[in-house]
């Protein structure tokens, strides 16, 4: 949005004070400007302003009527230099502001008596806070949740600002409510960058400040701190300056008409660590929109909408969806609604045929084809319905006997330890199985103020709000494998479900999905084997083809393993959906045109590893280390042999070159390691885990230490592909394996691994060109004050399940008609191929050749070092193959 010609002439014509020594602030009754401007009275200014001058409210004599809020800002002898040229920007910024609805518009810059003034338009109106104590008791909440809805869009406004804007001081006092109580501005913008007084710092101290803001940090979160904290005064009229700091009650035990919905959103943007509340200012507006829809249909529950208005034609029909505050299930709404519609479509059956006919009438035969259509449509949906409930019956059964379930929130998955939510998260699957959903939602916000990290609970709550609202969505099923008995495997299912969440509220939060649908999560959570794998995936399809596809499944993200993908690939392909595996490389996972995936291809994984052993290790002879039981094993080593020896390089062969992944101990490596040195071998490569190249590489460093003079041994590298890509590398875990590599970092040092993805590989790109996973990972999962309770980076488990996910909704952003399985499938297809860009991921450039394989896709060679400042193992990068993006 440009400035007027008028506002660029403000903020350039200001003259420099004459003399700091003539230097005169005014006083009330004084008048400015050559007698423009009387001063009426000081406004007092947020103590996060306390350095940036005083505020004046003041009548313009140009315009009787109008008052003016005039910024005074005196010079300092060390600040006056640069003063001048400050105060212009920060004058060019509020004119700027001035344009959108809600800011003051910039009247006037100048300086005078030695001081530099500021003028803005004041709103018409009064303050919030004087609006209550005008009334005397809380306000609607139906008003409320509006004007949280606008304060929401301020905040946006400013966090659009480049460099974004913070106000900082956001309360009952700073909001302007217009005389017809409907529109709200804010005042009192800071001048310059909000700072509380250094006798504030590092305390707490009750107001609407929120906490962040006694240790320096101040963000768009801040702003929406102080949106909360606002609306929960004009609910309960409590005043947090005159209690505890931060502690806020419930607000229905204030006031009794609060909605629970409305107490929900409150108790989350008012929560202490700022990860926990609302990251952006539209996800606060949504649920404020929704409220104050709600509260305008009253107790009211609208019919839901009919099934082919809500998706394109093809799409399926919609579930129906209960308005907020429904205390009954889905399903039992649904089937009254279609006894209903059934009655009505019978009653119109039985008075067509008692009606005579006139010589106006329609057709009967027209007539009879139109009732026997909505006969057969409700008939349809009826046994639809009651399929969904058949198969929600059976799925329940599963879960209690075999613990496999496709879950909404519906099901808990992870109970396992080291979550600190399962009681909530237990309430909550409860509650949404009788229809109850505002103690699910209730119940899912307490179980993320207890385990922030909960990526289960997150999405829960996400796929809830989207439901509550009544929104349009499309789904997209994820695969994964819940085995408590192995924390390693546990973990790497934790890391993917945690990037899961963040890429659904990335598409959510900025609109990816055509027709404004929302994409709702489901998790199809099952122990590891095959066979359970395999039912999960049964049920995955019987909701797409037996159950009329009610959840509107688009696709399917999953499983890690190749032997998993592979149980399941035709069976999901046969209900016409697209399969992404994000972590599955055999090669002879393709043939069907439903399959894709975004992990190079064991083949890709081997040459890359031989050019960079020849290359750049100058490997003079390798010792292959495969595992003869493992699948995975066994297939990368052959890869990563053949490739070598079409480069004329020399493996060594070896009857003692065999280990058993993650059961040969330490020195179970010794004989293997003796084979290299006869052989003259510099490289082993090591087709395993990362507990196995762990092990390995503790045997070399044990047995180097014991020969110091052997610069064979010393000199010996260790060369391994992605399933050791993991932070037990870096001594990372409570396992003895990662006490090992903790304790001998110099020992990890002699590891080279192959990655599908890491952070490194973005090292070299400027910040703001570089995916948000990294920068939304740290503030939705790492901003706790206890390092103990953030979660680790995003390791490659993490990355690349991100982009899977985010490229089947990419692929869904280009569908022009019928937004389901197999036009998402023909998308997927085209990415890079034609029209359509390549999809640039976290992990790299993604587009995908005939056979489903993503084409030139970035893969990252990494090395175990020790960063010098804080002396802990860190990944490095070394070299970078295929396209990034």
């Amino acid at each position: 949005m440009s400035l007027s010609q008028e506002s660029r002439e403000l903020v350039t014509t200001v003259s420099r004070p004459l003399s700091l020594l003539a230097t005169r602030p005014v006083l009330r009754g004084d008048v400015l400007r050559e007698g423009r401007y009387r001063i009426v009275e000081e406004l007092p200014l947020p103590r996060s302003q306390h350095d940036q001058g005083k505020a004046w409210l003041a009548r313009d004599a140009q315009s009787v009527s109008r008052l003016v809020l005039i910024r005074e800002v005196i010079p300092t002898a060390e600040r006056a230099a640069r003063l001048e040229e400050e105060l212009r920007m920060s004058a060019q910024r509020l004119a700027e502001l001035g344009q959108h609805r809600g800011f003051p518009h910039l009247i006037d810059m100048f300086s005078e008596r030695g001081c530099y003034y500021i003028v803005l338009q004041h709103p018409e109106g009064q303050s919030l806070a004087q609006l209550v104590a005008q009334q005397g008791e809380p306000l609607p909440e139906r008003l409320v949740a509006e004007y949280g809805r606008q304060l929401c869009e301020l905040v946006q406004v400013l966090a659009s600002q480049e460099p974004p804007l913070v106000h900082g001081a956001i309360s009952p006092e700073t909001v302007i409510v217009s005389p017809d109580g409907h529109q709200l501005s804010l005042i009192l913008m800071p001048l310059f960058p909000p700072r509380l007084p250094p006798e504030m710092q590092g305390k707490a101290i009750a107001g609407f400040f929120a906490p962040e803001q006694f240790h320096g940090v101040t963000d768009t979160r801040t702003d929406l701190y102080g949106v909360a904290a606002t609306l929960y005064y004009a609910l309960t009229t409590y005043d947090p300056r005159q209690h505890m700091a931060f502690f806020y009650p419930p607000a229905r035990r204030l006031n009794p008409q609060v909605s629970a919905r409305m107490e929900s959103v409150l108790a989350r943007g008012l929560r202490v660590a700022a990860a926990q509340r609302y990251l952006r200012p539209a996800q606060m507006r949504q649920e404020l929109e929704a409220i104050a829809a709600s509260a305008r249909r009253g107790s009211e529950m609208a019919l839901p909408a009919p099934a082919t208005g809500s998706l394109p034609p093809g799409s399926g029909r919609a579930r129906p969806r209960p308005r907020s505050g429904t205390r009954r299930s889905t399903l039992t709404f649904a089937a009254v609604m279609l006894g209903v519609f059934a009655l009505l479509v019978g009653g119109i059956i039985v008075a067509a045929q008692r009606a005579p006919l006139s010589t106006g009438a329609p057709n009967p035969a027209a007539t009879a084809t139109a009732l026997a259509q909505q006969t057969a449509a409700a008939q349809q949906a009826r046994q639809a319905a009651a399929a969904w409930q058949q198969e929600l019956n059976r799925e329940r059964q599963s879960w209690q006997t075999r613990g496999i379930a496709v879950s909404d929130g519906r099901f808990v998955l992870d109970s396992y330890p080291g979550r600190k939510d399962v009681a909530q998260k237990l309430t909550a699957a409860r509650a949404l199985q009788s229809g109850d959903l505002d103690t699910a939602s209730s119940a899912l916000s307490a179980a993320i103020a207890l385990d922030p990290t909960d990526a289960e609970a997150l999405i829960y709550s996400q796929n809830l709000l989207i439901e509550q609202n009544g929104q349009p969505f499309v789904t997209i099923v994820v695969g994964l494998s819940f085995n408590g008995d192995d924390p390693q495997s546990l973990a790497a299912t934790r890391s993917m479900l945690q990037a899961v969440y963040v890429a659904q509220y990335e598409i959510n939060e900025f609109a990816w999905l055509p027709h404004n649908y929302q994409l709702r999560i489901l998790i199809a959570g099952s122990p590891p084997d095959k066979a359970s794998v395999t039912e999960v995936a049964r049920d995955i399809v019987a909701r797409v083809k037996q159950a009329d596809n009610l959840d509107h499944i688009i696709g399917v993200v999953g499983w890690p393993s190749s032997s998993q993908t592979q149980a399941v690939r035709d069976l999901i392909a046969s209900a016409q959906v697209p399969l992404i595996s994000q972590l599955a490389p055999d090669v002879n996972l393709v043939g069907n045109p439903y399959f894709f995936r975004i992990s190079p291809p064991y083949n890709v994984q081997g040459d890359a590893l031989a050019e960079f052993a020849l290359q750049q290790l100058h490997a003079n002879a390798i010792l292959v280390m495969r595992s003869p039981a493992d699948e995975a094993s066994v297939a990368l080593a052959n890869a990563f042999v053949a490739r070598v020896q079409m480069l004329d390089g020399r493996v060594v062969e070896s009857a003692r070159d065999t280990f058993t992944s993650q059961a040969t101990p330490v020195e179970g490596y010794s004989t293997a390691i003796a084979d290299a040195l006869a052989h003259q071998a510099d490289v082993i490569f090591l087709a395993g885990t990362d507990v196995d190249a762990v092990r390995l590489a503790h045997e070399i460093g044990i047995l180097s230490r014991a020969q110091p003079e052997n610069t064979a041994l010393a000199n010996l590298k260790v060369l391994t592909g992605p399933a050791v890509a993991t932070s037990l590398l870096l001594g990372q875990g409570e396992s003895e394996d990662a006490l090992l590599a903790r304790t001998f970092p110099e020992d990890m040092q002699r590891i080279y691994v192959l990655a599908y993805a890491d952070r490194s590989e973005w090292s070299n790109v400027p910040a703001l060109e570089q995916p948000t996973l990294f920068t939304d990972w740290a503030g939705i999962f790492q901003n706790q004050k206890e390092s103990a309770n953030n979660a680790p980076p995003p390791d490659q488990n993490a990355i690349m399940t991100y982009d899977a996910v985010r490229v089947m909704a990419r692929a869904a952003s280009y569908v022009k008609g019928a937004l389901n399985g197999a036009n998402v499938r023909a998308m997927l297809d085209a990415l890079g191929n034609g029209p359509l860009p390549a999809f640039d991921g976290a992990s790299g450039r993604i587009s995908f050749d005939s056979l489903g394989n993503p084409g030139d896709k970035a893969l990252v060679m990494l090395q175990v070092r020790q960063d010098q400042t804080t002396g802990s193992s860190t990944f490095a990068m070394i070299r970078l193959f295929g396209a990034l993006h």
